[in-house]
């Protein structure tokens, strides 16, 4: 049933609401504007979250303007309805412009009217949330099309990629973030601008074969290659924005800083997917990160937390190229007959993947049997 929270300081009103709405809607009601934001709080990253908040206007300590503003900022997807006998029109403004206030009703309000009103906020919440879905899932689609064409065009880089995804993805899901699917995107586009750089060049620098400071220069150009190429895309200026400072040393997000948790998850996981390739153990990265840089101490410890764990292994197979099945991961390098690495240790067989191997199978030849196994192996970091 649809949960909706109702705000007013009369127990009758709140006591006449339910009485006559209950057996249509989940109604939970609060006698004051803190009390209902500890209550949207609280559900914050409920899977079943409310769908529309109602408030009164005139109540003491917090208005109906004051406290929908607040919940805005803790559930802004919640649709938002004032129903109040009394208002003065600078607050009416206020709460239109501060809080994307749905509509305003006003007292007294029949049970009937009530529930049309909230009928109308639920066709508001859920076209919102059916353009969100259309929009995340076409962008999630391009942005794993841009993926796997990386693990075309560069295989090293998709590995470190695919690391990166698996970190930060166990870490979103540990720290409860909310911008999950922005921050899955980032991670997944996090080297999309390694592209611009000699793979030699990369090599050298990732793995500490000294290299020169012009192409230590030139690689760390790669996060904002990233940023400029991604920034063109609609919707995707977040990501953009994310990616440019996968490198930066922190700033130690407060902790209502949504978005510098989310830049701080991608570049402790870019720094210990970076570490790994040059043999630097979990640990020490996480005892480097916390004592010289300024990563949230308990990002850097949820990020080592998904680097070290043992994870899910099924049992291992040999297969043929064309034997291979979407999803399963590979458990070592595999090389072309010519000794070119085809796929990196770690990554996961995609469409692009097999493609790749099937016509190398076809030309040049495969090393076969290819080790995988169908779930994530252990030390994916």
């Amino acid at each position: 049933m649809v949960r909706i929270l109702m705000v007013d300081d009369e127990p009758r009103v709140l006591d006449g609401v339910r009485r006559n709405l209950a057996s249509h809607f989940s109604i939970e009601v609060a006698l004051s504007g803190a009390e209902g934001l500890a209550i949207l709080e609280r559900n914050r990253h409920s899977t079943d979250p409310f769908a529309v908040v109602i408030s009164d206007m005139m109540m003491p300590q917090m208005n109906g303007a004051q406290f929908l503003g607040k919940a805005h900022q803790v559930a802004p997807d919640a649709v938002l309805m004032i129903l109040s006998g009394q208002a003065d029109l600078p607050s009416t403004i206020a709460a239109v412009n501060d809080s994307n206030l749905f509509r305003f009703i006003a007292k007294p309000c029949s049970p009937h009217g009530l529930r049309s009103a909230i009928d109308d906020a639920l066709r508001q919440y859920q076209l919102v949330h059916a353009e969100r879905e259309l929009l995340q899932k076409t962008l999630a689609g391009s942005v794993d099309v841009l993926s796997q064409l990386l693990s075309l065009g560069n295989p090293d880089a998709y590995s470190r990629t695919t690391r990166t995804s698996r970190l930060v993805d166990t870490a979103a899901r540990s720290l409860h973030l909310s911008h999950v699917w922005e921050l899955r995107a980032a991670a997944k586009l996090s080297q999309i601008g390694l592209v611009a750089i000699p793979p030699d060049v990369v090599d050298r620098v990732e793995t500490g074969a000294n290299p020169t400071p012009e192409e230590i220069a030139m690689y760390a150009t790669h996060p904002q290659v990233a940023h400029d190429l991604l920034i063109r895309i609609p919707r995707m200026e977040r990501v953009a924005r994310w990616i440019a400072q996968q490198n930066s040393d922190g700033s130690h997000p407060a902790e209502n800083d949504e978005e510098g948790f989310c830049i701080d998850v991608l570049a402790v996981a870019t720094k210990f997917v970076a570490a790994r390739q040059q043999a630097e153990e979990p640990t020490a990265t996480a005892r480097r990160l916390t004592g010289t840089c300024r990563h949230r101490p308990d990002v850097v410890q949820t990020v080592l937390h998904a680097a070290t764990s043992a994870g899910h292994s099924d049992e291992i197979r040999e297969l043929t190229v064309r034997d291979l099945r979407l999803g399963m991961v590979f458990q070592h390098d595999v090389l072309a007959t010519s000794g070119v690495v085809l796929v990196r240790k770690g990554d996961t067989v995609t469409e692009a993947v097999k493609i790749r191997l099937a016509n190398f199978a076809a030309t040049v030849g495969v090393n076969e049997p290819i080790r995988v196994a169908e779930g994530t192996p252990a030390g994916a970091a």
